[in-house]
């Protein structure tokens, strides 16, 4: 991994496993699960590198729902959690 690079990983109820990766303004996730449109990932990794950890869980809920983004194996707090351990 790059210098500035972070990651985290996190289980999720179910066993699943979600990574996030931060560095160089963007963020990327990655693991088992789903998104519903699938091609959704980009808009929510953009609107993740934009903002920050504070209240993360309810503005996650709320692009997803703009956006009809439906989580499958992941919800809004999990992400929410696993960005707060990237963020510097």
């Amino acid at each position: 991994m790059g210098e500035g690079v972070r990651r985290a990983e996190r289980k999720v109820p179910g066993g699943k496993l979600v990574q996030m990766t931060a560095g160089g303004g963007k963020v990327r996730l990655t693991g088992d699960f789903f998104l519903h449109p699938e091609d959704s990932l980009p808009g929510l990794e953009a609107f993740l590198a934009s903002i920050h950890s504070d209240d993360a869980a309810s503005a996650i809920a709320a692009y997803a729902e703009r956006n009809g983004i439906r989580m499958i194996g992941l919800g809004p707090e999990d992400i929410a959690a696993l960005l707060a351990e990237v963020q510097p």
